[in-house]
């Protein structure tokens, strides 16, 4: 075969090839953005299209269906001061296939960082109890602040709701602990014990009642455990037997009416004595 028939076979198949890549295929649920040496043309509607080759046009596929968003749960500070954790969940849609490629560079990661200031937004003047249980007005806040920014996008978020809401762990300790307390009855075997443990602490009473001396010994060791502890603030009960005393002559030392102090062993006049 002759070299030039050759050389003609194989610049044709090339030539095939280059016209054959194309070739497109336009789904139902998509929109094809074309840009032809940099410059927007016409929407490609669905079905078989062909585009010029050779990086002559650049097309960019748009889905037209509501899609989920990813966005990764944010911290955020509630109005009275709460740190809590929040995720949400976003469904958004392409109204405007051509500003969606031609004004944003990605527009889902675009929506997700304004889904996060959306919610610091929010949460910085609610409370955390109207974040828990008022969903409805959260869900319109939201939505009212991030469909505002990407409008000009050609994107609409058609529903963002809080998803979850992860409150510290001190503080669900704390809400479980009082719901628990709020909400449980008093278990028969624990009023039992706690009559136990009244009776022996009445009968413990009535021995050291007998046995002063014993007290003031329990009293002397209890205060060399706290001195060899390490606590900085220590508060010392005093016995009753030691601030009787003053109780005593503060009693005595009263004034009375018309006059000055009473002094012991001091005789008062009387009403009918002559000086």
């Amino acid at each position: 075969m002759e070299p030039g028939i050759i050389a003609a076979i194989v610049g044709g198949s090339c030539a095939l090839i280059a016209l054959a890549s194309g070739l497109r295929v336009i789904r139902e649920y998509q929109r094809g953005v074309v840009l032809r040496l940099g410059r927007r043309r016409p929407l490609l509607d669905p079905g078989l299209r062909y585009i010029l080759p050779l990086g002559i046009d650049r097309l960019t596929k748009v889905d037209l269906r509501s899609a989920p968003l990813e966005v990764s749960a944010h911290e955020v500070i509630t109005h009275d001061g709460v740190p809590v954790r929040v995720s949400a969940a976003v469904h958004l849609q392409v109204l405007n296939p051509l500003l969606a490629v031609t004004r944003v560079v990605d527009y889902q990661r675009s929506t997700a960082q304004l889904v996060h200031a959306a919610l610091r937004d929010v949460a910085a003047t609610t409370g955390l109890r109207d974040l828990l249980l008022n969903g409805e007005a959260i869900r319109e806040a939201l939505a009212r602040f991030v469909d505002s920014r990407t409008e000009p996008w050609g994107i609409r978020v058609t529903s963002v709701d809080v998803e979850e809401v992860v409150l510290p762990e001190a503080m669900q300790r704390a809400m479980a602990r009082q719901a628990e307390l709020r909400g449980t009855p008093v278990a028969p075997a624990q009023a039992g014990a706690d009559s136990d443990f009244a009776r022996q602490l009445e009968a413990t009473a009535k021995i050291l009642a007998e046995q002063p001396h014993d007290v003031q010994v329990r009293f002397l060791q209890a205060l060399s455990d706290v001195r060899s502890s390490d606590a900085t603030v220590v508060v010392v009960p005093l016995p009753a037997e030691l601030v009787q005393p003053f109780v005593d002559l503060q009693g005595h030392a009263l004034p009375v009416p018309g006059g000055g102090a009473e002094v012991p062993g001091e005789a008062q006049p009387s009403q009918g004595q002559q000086f």
